[in-house]
């Protein structure tokens, strides 16, 4: 599928209730929409015209269901694979190189390679937890990718310009700020195309289905996913194949489309185990476990989660390590262990807060928060709930603000 595809019968809903307001004002009887909670959700975000008339109109829902945690929704999605620099210098030594090179000869190609060392350097401190100084440390990095990108347009590197833009484009991913990371991957996918790079296109298109996975926009991301298949297998590219099928089939388990996912997380777990690839191994192990808990197949998602678990811990994969973790909880929590469920969101939300990941991090609050209300912890849950709520909106994710409003409107009726 191309992105110039026509669009989903969803897409359509969106834009006929966005731009027919006005019409549908004038007609004379109650309009009633029965809708999924998904659309609910999705519909302030794409028809926010449309929502804002809601007012004026008399709302019908069933009766609530139990709110389900949220971090099967946002998952933590790999990037196509694009290797780092196997060798980065000690953030001392690279200053230290940087200052010289800048004072005798600031016109120098090696600059903007230590730059980009400069700034895979910076995000891995604050993968590791090893940043003193959190936002500080977001900065730097950012400047550090910035600099490189602007040496390497200036020397016409354009294959080096690829790898460096997908790399902040990975950054503002991992820390949330979905629309820049956008912005960076259309520009690495634009010179890819330009030089003939098909793997980096590849990653580039594999980047954009999970910018827009992550702000819900699943058909979109699927077409940039099925795209970067194609390219993966016509280049051979058995890592990205393993990658683009593991992310089809999480957002067609977004989708409901739980067994399509399974098939799709099968074929990309078999690809990992065949070439050896321990991480991708790891995510499709946990991308099964999911499918498997929507599928109300509890034990056996428990067992995928728990070979994920296992693997991160071995390779060292935090934020795999912290995804499994609430995972696991989320299963306990519909199997009804609260405690064991709050057990392992605690362990989510410490890792997630640790690494940066404001979307893991915001994820487990309100994990925490249903937890909490299960065990009688009301107040503290409502707590919860308000940080989760804090993190979506510096994110920019308004449909799970208005998640974590209702759920907290529903909480406080109870309390009261």
């Amino acid at each position: 599928m191309r992105e110039e595809a026509e669009q989903s019968d969803l897409d359509k809903f969106f834009g006929y209730l966005q731009w027919t307001r006005e019409a549908l004002r004038e007609f004379r009887y109650p309009i009633v929409l029965w809708v999924t909670h998904r659309i609910l959700r999705e519909m302030s975000r794409r028809a926010p015209d449309f929502w804002s008339w809601r007012k004026a109109v008399l709302r019908f829902a069933s009766q609530e269901p139990e709110a389900i945690p949220l971090l099967d929704i946002a998952e933590r999605l790999p990037p196509h694979p694009q290797p780092d620099d196997e060798f980065l210098p000690p953030l001392d030594e690279l200053l230290s190189q940087i200052q010289q090179l800048e004072s005798t000869t600031p016109e120098s190609a090696n600059l903007a390679t230590l730059y980009d060392k400069l700034g895979q350097v910076y995000a891995k401190r604050i993968t590791n937890g090893e940043a003193t100084n959190l936002e500080q440390g977001r900065q730097q990095t950012i400047d550090a990718f910035q600099n490189s990108i602007h040496r390497h347009q200036t020397l016409n590197n354009q294959s080096d310009l690829v790898s460096v833009l997908i790399r902040l484009g990975n950054f503002m991913f991992d820390q949330s700020r979905y629309e820049e990371a956008i912005a960076a991957y259309q520009q690495s996918l634009e010179v890819a195309r330009e030089i003939g790079d098909r793997k980096g296109e590849a990653a580039s298109l594999h980047s954009l289905g999970n910018a827009y996975y992550s702000l819900g926009q699943y058909q979109r991301a699927i077409d940039f996913y099925q795209q970067s298949l194609e390219i993966d297998r016509e280049i051979g590219n058995r890592n990205g194949e393993a990658a683009s099928l593991g992310s089809v089939g999480i957002a067609c388990n977004a989708l409901g489309q739980y067994q399509q996912a399974v098939d799709f997380y099968q074929q990309s777990l078999e690809i990992a185990r065949e070439i050896g690839d321990r991480k991708s191994e790891s995510n499709s192990l946990g991308n099964l476990g999911n499918a498997y808990k929507s599928l109300g197949q509890y034990e056996r998602a428990i067992d995928f989660h728990q070979q994920h678990y296992e693997i991160a811990r071995e390779i060292g994969d935090r934020g795999g390590e912290a995804n499994s973790l609430g995972n696991l909880g989320i299963v306990y929590y519909l199997l009804k262990q609260y405690e064991r469920a709050f057990n392992l969101y605690q362990q989510d939300y410490e890792i997630s807060h640790e690494i940066g990941d404001r979307r893991g991090e915001a994820n487990s609050c309100f994990n925490l928060g249903l937890a909490l209300v299960k065990l009688n912890r009301k107040q503290e849950s409502i707590k919860a709930l308000q940080n989760a709520r804090r993190l979506f909106q510096e994110m920019g994710l308004e449909h799970l603000v208005e998640c974590c409003d209702n759920t907290m409107r529903k909480f406080r009726h109870k309390i009261n």
